[in-house]
Formats: structure tokens, C-alpha cells, sequence
């Protein structure tokens, strides 16, 4: 029977009846950390992790010794071992939990997983185990709390919903979303006055604690307790010449207002987005709704409710009745009447002024609202128009300017400045100055102000440097909104001390952030976020929050560069190095979910290892920007993840940790190596390996993949035999002990060797025996590549049955795991298997993309590769232009690459041009050339020679005093227009 982990609550090991707590000791940390990781982790990062004090052989030596006495107790299997990796394979309450919520098994998973995570398992004289404690509990309480939300929107009786609402308060007593359901259901259950006493007394403690106010989503939910208990026509509005777009806007606010049900619509957004025009923009079209119609009246000049009934009373003209107070003579005017009434600016006064609008729907049932306001409302029956930023272009729509809200707004107002702005010439920077400010329309016109001074390329640039260009302000518009300054200044004001804190501290995060890493970079409690969200100053899509670019920079100015900043940038670092180290292995393994993880968070990650690289700690940093580097590579942008390598290793904390340094340098050469690099990689690595020792390289993990980098190279360099002996040495290394992974890649490698040096038979008992143990390891990325070199090998040998399948299978691999890089080989494969079948447009097909991706990623050594193929398959289609143009770009890119294989793969593509379009002699010499080329491999010999004795039954004689570099320049740079001349040009 197998030994199941409990996780949640008091460790311990279960099976069946048999129940075994399991006491804070290092051996049942390991076991926790590893079932937590849910894959396979390296014993050096265990043993800095529980011995961080130690230097790391003291520290192996002791994680040896944890692991020897697990021998002895119950449950001792869980822990397998590959080489230097570590995993316990055993099923964990945690992972049982998971499968439940997928399986929308909620109300079973929420009740048998209930507790801390680990209790009983702090360690307080550890720093490193605490953090990494610290780190999960939060995790498993973000995963507890979403399912218990998620079952919370679902019907179920009253007493479960208050039993589960009140375990989230009990775990969180600010969660204002638990206190949303916990009410609701005391109120289903008839607890109504409990319900009321609990909302005082949250909101007393957020007071307290805080110093915020309840949401206006759980305000609205206490306020429905309670509830459980001839005008003039409006003036026309003044003409409003830049007014533009918002058309679904003003469709949108016409249907709500002719919605019976529809009272109080509250139009949100932050200051500057547009709020009032386009209240005042859609009033004559709303205006005919109302018998008595409607009326706009500003609320900036109000403070309190009281003066706005006076307002109130003054702009309505009501008759003041003897005895009775404004309030209840406003009532009885508006009582009778059907009427539309726009209160704009509302915010300053909506905590005061707000129950002030639900005692005047009350009074009269033929009154509607509109209140403009950069917070929600707290009321159950306020209907919510958000406002976000008007529709940019993208780079590519330079030419459709005017198909934009955000660039006609900008350059209508940029021509009343300057009326001779050339939009068409200076498009470029229009675009750019629309997505600097995210649409938000009264930077646009602030910013269009400044064409009268200078150029719109100049704006974009002051822009990108600052935000000195919205701090000064324009006379041209209310005080108010005279800068961009002004109006953050104005929503900065209503803040309390906890959310300024808090939203000065996310300006630090790039690209949106998830609530976890607000909590953790912000300090920011639920509550705080949920007021900045309600405030416009935060904004959320689905699991994810950002804010405005304007707001995050003007956030950063309040936070400034001292402590405060250090202290935000290093706790946001620490969170993204976590999250990376982490998913180390899930994304060199190509791990679609952590791949996704980082597409999303990439800024982030990349802003946290130079952080790190910079002021420290340097501990995971390696494996951090090894991490990001790996998801650099799987998404075909390597240059990506060698330039953050590079700034990595020139930084000064680094300098100083020569450990740290060692491993970044093989992790930089593997990067060198993808983009073609091969002279800088092999000298990356040699100095990675000589630094092995003083990096402590104990497992050799650092001087595998320095082998490896040094193999791969010679390889590509036509040194085979000394490629093949870097593998040897791979595996040598740590012998049968060697990780899994290690072995599988360097067999694959091997077996590219053996193919290379036309021993296919050898080459393919490689390759069969690593793609074993690639199925084994279960390895996504490994695999797809595993299995596209075995396909190429198929079709070295000519078994185009044998090569499809395993072709098909890499290219679903890849697509599921969106690894591009890999997916661009497949397709170059699948090319050549379609051309060789004469499939000529599925040969089209896949050529197209494979040099698309290629294109994209500047792998130099596949676009070599396609063009050449592209080549052949135009020329058999008769498209001779065409594959002289492919060609050409072929022959340039293998001459740059200095490798003898690809040299060979374009000067065979430009033989068989020249066959193919009559020229059979030149076609001889070409390859006679090439065979006499120092450095080619056996097999690519072998494939000349092949070729030449299909054309011709005895080789040509080579043309004297020409060498195949000197050939390949002269095709690059004249054969897409002189043909003719290149013909006679091996002759000469």
C-alpha cells in the first residue's frame, strides 16, 4: 500500500489506518520541500536551503546524513533519487486538493483541506527555511481562499456558507471579500442584526488597523441590509470641438438609462479619463427620456451633503417651504417629476454624500442618476460604467491613424496648437506618445499642447524620460485638470496613509502583478488593494493588476529613491527570484504552465535578477537567470536571455561572488551557443569549467553543461572527434550517477556525432536509447528536440515512413508547450520530408513558417537551412527568381557562420540551381569544390559525392585558385542578378 503525505496541518505519513506524525527534523524538511516542488531538485540547493550557514561541502555532507536516516523510518521510499536530483513521487494531500478544485469538486475539497500549511514546522533560526515557509503558506492560503470564493458563488444552503465565509475570516479577519459572503448568508439565515454588529466590527478594525473604509462593493452589501429592513430642461451643453469617440460608451449609456431597473448609473474612471464629456457629450440624447428633463450639476464646489442639497435646491429653482428643512422640500419637488439628474465630481463628498442618493430615489420613483466619480459607489442599486483609455494604435497601424480614438483625439488637439503638424510624417511618435499614455485623453491633449514648442518625437522621448512634461501646467484648462500633476494630486489627497504606502510601492512592478505579489512587493492587505481598485488608481483584468503608466509614474516620484525604494525593490526582487528558482526545472523542461507563467511576469523576472545582480542577495540568483534564460531559448528570443546574462555578469555584486560568477558564465555560454556564437561560447565555457572547482561544483552539474556547450560547438565546427570526446566526458562524470536528463541529452548528442560522421547505424541505437530514457524523464522539451534529431536521422537515411510519426509527435509537443525554437526545427524537417516526397506546397507550407520563427528568433544557423530548402522546392517549382533568391541568402549566412555543415547544405542548394536550370558542368565543379573544403564531416561528403555521381559519371576537375568561402561571397552578393556571370565564374 503507498504512503500517502499530509501536508496541511500537522505533517505526517498515511497508509490506510496507519497514521505517522512526523517531527521538525532536517530529514522531514527535505521530504516537505521536495513534495512541495513537485519535481526534481538539485541536492546542492537543498542543502543551501537547510544548512545556509555552512560552507557547501559541510553542507552536503550533512544532507547526505538527513537522507541516510531516512532509511530507517516509515514511509522511506518516497524520496527517489536520479544522479545529483532529488523528488518524492508520493501523493500529497496538497496535490489532492488541486485535483478536486479542478475537477469542480469544491465542497469536498474545502472540507478535508482546512489549516496551516506545515504546522508545527517553523524554524525560527534558519532565515533561508523561514522565508521559503513563508513563501508557501501564503501560496496555499491564495489557492484555499479562490476555491472557497469560487464555492461561495455557487448556491448553497445558508449554514455552509456562513461556516465556510467565516473560516476565510479566520484565516484572514480583512478579507472584505469573505465578509461580502459572510453576511450575505447571515442575512439568507435571518441573522440580520449579527450580520450588522459583524459589519461594525470589521469596519472598526479596518479603521484601526488600516486606517481605510470598507469597499464600496461590501458598503453596497450592508446598505441592502437596511433595505431588507416640472423641471426646465438642462441647458445644452457648450460645444465641445475635441470631443472624440467613446461611440460604445454613449451607445451603452443610453440603453442603461432607458432600463427601467437602471436608477444609478455611476460613470467610474480615473481623473483625466473623460468622465464628465462624455456624460455631457450623450446628455441630449438622454434628456428626451425624461418627461421633465434633465439637469447637470457639479459637485467640485461641495462639502458635504448638505451643501449639495442647497446646490441642489438652487439649480432645480425648488420653492422653499416654511417648516421644512432643503432636504425634505428637494423630496417633495422632485417626488412627482421624471428627471435625470448628472451629479459630476462626486468623489470628494461620496462617503459623506452617498446615502444622501439613495433617500432621493427613495422619495421619487421618476428620478435617475448619473454620478461621474474616480470611486465606486456604495450602493446596491448603482449600475457601473467604467472608463478605461481610448483605443490605441499599434506600431503597425502607422497608416490608419485616424481609425483611432487615441491619435485623432491627439492630433485634433495637436492642430489647434499647431496647425501645420505633418501627422502622416511624424506617425511614428504619435503612436508612441498614444501608448506611453495608454489612451487616457487628457494626457493626450496636454501632451498634443507641447507641438506648439516642439516635435512629436521630442514629446515621446521627454515622455519616456519622465514626467516633467505633465507637471507644468496649461492655462488653457480648469486648475483641476491643469496638469496631469494636479489630477493625481487630487486622487492622492483622499488617500489614507496604508494605500499611499501601498500604491507608491507598486509603482515598482512592470507589466501588471498578481494580488501574491502585491502582498509581498506592497505589503498591501486585501483590503488596501480593494481600495485602490475602487479609487481608479488600481486596475484588475482576471487574476492580474496593473496600473495606469501616468499613475505608476507619479506613484514613483511619492516613493522616491531612498529606503523606501530599496526596501520595495528588493522585496519585489525576492518574489521573482522565488518564483523563477521554482519553476527552474519546469521551464528548461519546457513546462507549459510555467512557460505562461513567465510570459506573463517576464518584466518583472527580468527587473528582479538585475536587482539582484546589483545589490544582492546573490544566493539563487544563477538559478534564477538560468531560469529565464531557459524560457528565453523556449520561446525563440536566445538573444534575449544572453543580454540578461551578460548585464548579470558585469554587474558588481556578482563580481564579487566568484561562485556565482562561474555559473553564470556556463549558463551565458549555452546562450552564445544558441544564436550561432560558437568562438565566444567555447571560451565562456572553458573558463566556466576552470572555475568549476572554486564554484563548488560538487554534483558537476556546471561542468556537464560546460561540456556540453564545448561538444555542441565542435560539433557545429565541423571537430567532431573532439566533440565526441566532450560527451564522453559527460558521462563520465558522475557516471552511472549522472542525472537522468544529463544522460539522455548527451546520448542524443553522441548520436548527432556518429550521424555527422556517417555511422547511421550507431547513430540510431543512440538515438533509439536516449529517446527511452527522454520518455522516462518526462522531459516535454528534451523530448521534442530527442525526437526531431531521430527524425533527421530517419531522413539522412532515407526513411521518410519511419521520419513522419516521430516528426508529428515533436511538432504536437511543441504546440501544446510552445516551444518555438524547437517547433522552428521541426518544421525545417518537415520541409525537407515533404519536398523529398514531392509535396511540394506542404514542403511551402512548412518552410514559410520555419523561416518566420527563424526570422523572428534570428537563429542564423535554421534560417541558413530554410532558405536553402525553400531554394530547392522553388526551383521544382519552376520559380527559378525565387530560389535564386533564397539561395543567395543561404550562402551569405553560411559563409558567416564559419560552420563546414551549413557551408555544405548551401553550396549542394546552389549545385542543384545551377543542374536545374541547365548548367550541369558549372554544377560539377561546385560540388567538386566543396568535397576538397576542409572541415566537412564524412557524412556531408558523402552526400556531395552522392550527388555528383548521380549527375555525372566521373567527378569534374575543381576550378584552380578558388576557394568555397570565396565562392559563396560572390553568390551572395551577385546571384539574385547575375546569374549569367556566376555560370562561368568556377571556370575563371
Amino acid at each position: 500500500m503507498t504512503w500517502h503525505l499530509r501536508l496541511i496541518g500537522t505533517p505526517a505519513l498515511r497508509r490506510g489506518a496507519e497514521l505517522v506524525p512526523l517531527p521538525l527534523e532536517r530529514r522531514w524538511q527535505i521530504v516537505a520541500m521536495l513534495a512541495l516542488r513537485r519535481d526534481w531538485m538539485q541536492r546542492s540547493e537543498l542543502a543551501t536551503l537547510l544548512w545556509p550557514e555552512l560552507a557547501r561541502d559541510l553542507a552536503s555532507t550533512n544532507l547526505r546524513k538527513a537522507l541516510f536516516r531516512l532509511r530507517d523510518t516509515p514511509g522511506s521510499g518516497v524520496v527517489e533519487t536520479d544522479g545529483t536530483l532529488l523528488r518524492v513521487a508520493a501523493p500529497t494531500d496538497v496535490d489532492a486538493f488541486d485535483r478536486q478544485v479542478q475537477d469542480q469538486h469544491l465542497g469536498e475539497a474545502l472540507a478535508a483541506h482546512r489549516g496551516e500549511l506545515l504546522l508545527g514546522f517553523d524554524d525560527d533560526g534558519n532565515e533561508a527555511w523561514s522565508e521559503w515557509l513563508r513563501t508557501q503558506r501564503e501560496r496555499w492560503r491564495q489557492r484555499w481562499r479562490a476555491a472557497a470564493l469560487q464555492r461561495l458563488e455557487q448556491p448553497l444552503a445558508a449554514d455552509e456558507g456562513i461556516a465556510l465565509s467565516a473560516a476565510m475570516l479566520e484565516a484572514d479577519p480583512l478579507d472584505e471579500a469573505a465578509l461580502q459572503a459572510h453576511l450575505r448568508h447571515l442575512a439568507a439565515a435571518g441573522q440580520t442584526a449579527r450580520a450588522r454588529e459583524t459589519y461594525r466590527m470589521f469596519a472598526r478594525q479596518l479603521q484601526e488597523e488600516l486606517g481605510v473604509q470598507p469597499g464600496s462593493a461590501l458598503r453596497s452589501v450592508h446598505d441592502s441590509l437596511h433595505a431588507q429592513a416640472s423641471l426646465p430642461a438642462a441647458p445644452a451643453p457648450a460645444a465641445d470641438d475635441g470631443y472624440v469617440g467613446r461611440v460604445f460608451e454613449q451607445r451603452r449609456l443610453v440603453e442603461l438609462m432607458r432600463r427601467p431597473d437602471c436608477r444609478l448609473l455611476a460613470v467610474v474612471g480615473p481623473g483625466g479619463i473623460g468622465k464628465t464629456r462624455l456624460v455631457r457629450h450623450t446628455l441630449d440624447d438622454v434628456a428626451t427620456l425624461f418627461a421633465d428633463g434633465a439637469f447637470f450639476v457639479s459637485a467640485e464646489d461641495v462639502d458635504g451633503p448638505a451643501a449639495l442639497v442647497a446646490k441642489l435646491v438652487r439649480e432645480l429653482d425648488v420653492p422653499r417651504q416654511r417648516m421644512r428643512d432643503e432636504t425634505e422640500s428637494l423630496e417633495e419637488h422632485l417626488r412627482v417629476r421624471s428627471v435625470l439628474l448628472v451629479l459630476d465630481n462626486f468623489e470628494p463628498i461620496a462617503g459623506a454624500a452617498t446615502p444622501l442618493l439613495q433617500q432621493l430615489l427613495d422619495a421619487a420613483p421618476g428620478l435617475k442618476l448619473i454620478v461621474t466619480t474616480r470611486e465606486r459607489l456604495a450602493l446596491p442599486a448603482q449600475w457601473a460604467l467604467p472608463l478605461d483609455g481610448l483605443p490605441c494604435p499599434e506600431p503597425e497601424d502607422m497608416d490608419r491613424l485616424e481609425d483611432f480614438d487615441a491619435s485623432r483625439l491627439f492630433i485634433a488637439a495637436a492642430r489647434r496648437a499647431e496647425p501645420g503638424l505633418d501627422a502622416a510624417a511624424e506617425c511614428a511618435a504619435i503612436v508612441d506618445i498614444c501608448r506611453q499614455v495608454d489612451g487616457l485623453p487628457l494626457a493626450l491633449e496636454l501632451a498634443a499642447a507641447w507641438t506648439r514648442v516642439m516635435r512629436c518625437d521630442a514629446i515621446a522621448r521627454e515622455l519616456r524620460e519622465g514626467t516633467d512634461l505633465f507637471r507644468a501646467a496649461n492655462p488653457a484648462f480648469p486648475a483641476r485638470q491643469a496638469s496631469l500633476e494636479a489630477v493625481f494630486e487630487q486622487s492622492w489627497r483622499l488617500l489614507g496613509e496604508r494605500e499611499r504606502q501601498a500604491l507608491a510601492r507598486l509603482s515598482v512592478p512592470r507589466g501588471g502583478f498578481t494580488v501574491e505579489a502585491a502582498k509581498a512587493v506592497a505589503s498591501a492587505a486585501l483590503p488596501v488593494l480593494g481600495a485602490l481598485v475602487d479609487k481608479s488608481l488600481l486596475r484588475k483584468d482576471g487574476p492580474r493588476m496593473s496600473l495606469h503608466p501616468l499613475v505608476q509614474q507619479f506613484a514613483a516620484l511619492r516613493l522616491g529613491d531612498g529606503e523606501a525604494f530599496t526596501q520595495a525593490r528588493a522585496a519585489h526582487a525576492r518574489f521573482f527570484r522565488d518564483l523563477l528558482s521554482d519553476r527552474q526545472t519546469a521551464l528548461r523542461g519546457g513546462d507549459p504552465q510555467a512557460l505562461r507563467c513567465v510570459d506573463a511576469e517576464f518584466e518583472n523576472c527580468r527587473l528582479a535578477v538585475e536587482w539582484l545582480s546589483h545589490h544582492g542577495p546573490t544566493a539563487g540568483l544563477a538559478t534564477a537567470a538560468w531560469a529565464l534564460a531557459d524560457h528565453s531559448e523556449h520561446r525563440a528570443q536566445p538573444q534575449r536571455g544572453l543580454t540578461l546574462l551578460q548585464a548579470a555578469l558585469e554587474a558588481p555584486a556578482v563580481a564579487a561572488q566568484p561562485a556565482v560568477r562561474a555559473r553564470l558564465l556556463v549558463h551565458a555560454a549555452q546562450q552564445h551557443y544558441r544564436v550561432d556564437r560558437y568562438a565566444q561560447a567555447e571560451a565562456l565555457a572553458r573558463e566556466a569549467l576552470a572555475g568549476a572547482a572554486e564554484a563548488d561544483d560538487e554534483d558537476h552539474q556546471m561542468s556537464r553543461l560546460a561540456l556540453n556547450v564545448l561538444g555542441s560547438a565542435a560539433m557545429r565546427l565541423g571537430r567532431l572527434a573532439e566533440a565526441a570526446g566532450h560527451y564522453r566526458a559527460m558521462l563520465e562524470l558522475g557516471g552511472d550517477h549522472a542525472p537522468t536528463r544529463d544522460r539522455a541529452v548527451t546520448l542524443d548528442h553522441l548520436a548527432l556525432v556518429e550521424k555527422r560522421l556517417g555511422h547511421t547505424d550507431e547513430a540510431l541505437r543512440l538515438s533509439q536509447e536516449s529517446i527511452v530514457l527522454q520518455r522516462r524523464l518526462g522531459d516535454v522539451a528534451v523530448l521534442a528536440l530527442g525526437l526531431n534529431n531521430l527524425a533527421s536521422l530517419h531522413l539522412a537515411r532515407g526513411e521518410f515512413d519511419a521520419a513522419n510519426p516521430v516528426l508529428a509527435e515533436a511538432l504536437a509537443l511543441c504546440e501544446r508547450a510552445g516551444l518555438t525554437a524547437t517547433q522552428a526545427l521541426v518544421l525545417a524537417n518537415l520541409c525537407d520530408l515533404a519536398h523529398a516526397r514531392g509535396d511540394l506546397d506542404a514542403a511551402l507550407r512548412h518552410g514559410r513558417r520555419a523561416r518566420e520563427m527563424g526570422e523572428a528568433s534570428g537563429q542564423r544557423m535554421l534560417l541558413c537551412w530554410v532558405h536553402a530548402s525553400l531554394g530547392s522546392v522553388a526551383l521544382q517549382r519552376g520559380d527559378v527568381v525565387t530560389a535564386r533568391e533564397s539561395i543567395a541568402l543561404a550562402c551569405g549566412i553560411a559563409l558567416a557562420l564559419e560552420a563546414p555543415t551549413f557551408k555544405k547544405v548551401a553550396v549542394l542548394a546552389l549545385a542543384r540551381l545551377l543542374h536545374g536550370t541547365g548548367h550541369a558542368a558549372a554544377a560539377g565543379k561546385v560540388l567538386t569544390l566543396a568535397i576538397a573544403e576542409p572541415g566537412l564531416s564524412p557524412a556531408d561528403r558523402d552526400d556531395l559525392r552522392r550527388q555528383s555521381r548521380e549527375w555525372h559519371s566521373e567527378p569534374l576537375a575543381a576550378p584552380g585558385g578558388l576557394t568555397l568561402d570565396a565562392l559563396l561571397q560572390r553568390v551572395a552578393i551577385d546571384l539574385p542578378d547575375k546569374h549569367e556571370d556566376l555560370v562561368a565564374f568556377p571556370d575563371r
